[in-house]
């Protein structure tokens, strides 16, 4: 069995904060939420770090973008704490009002079509 679960979802950032990490110095705080399940995500990515090399550039993007990514792994489901060695990949960059239109249409269109034809979970 694999170590860690990989999200069957891509997620986007929501929010990027430098912290103090609990082992001494400061690490990125970085907070996603599930595209389709809109649950919330997060991970720390430290510059001391060698997946660094990962998220450095992620963290400056997302900073001035809206960042879709997949490829994330989960370290803990019950905390929503994804893997920071997760090779993560940025598969959506765009201004963060067009990210914000294009997740309210998705969302608003799911609660249409579930309004019609259910969620699939009814009995």
């Amino acid at each position: 069995m694999a170590k860690y679960q990989k999200l069957n979802e891509p997620v986007f950032i929501t929010n990027i904060d430098l912290i103090n990490s609990i082992h001494g110095g400061e690490v990125y705080e970085i907070k996603m939420m599930g595209i389709k399940s809109q649950k919330q995500f997060k991970t720390y990515a430290d510059p001391a770090n060698q997946n660094w090399q990962h998220w450095h550039w992620i963290v400056d993007l997302a900073e001035r973008k809206g960042v879709v990514l997949t490829g994330c792994k989960l370290k803990d489901p019950t905390k929503g704490l994804i893997n920071a060695d997760s090779s993560v990949v940025p598969e959506y960059v765009v201004t963060k009002d067009e990210l914000a239109d294009i997740l309210e249409q998705y969302w608003k269109s799911q609660d249409k079509f579930n309004n019609l034809f259910g969620t699939g979970n009814e009995d």
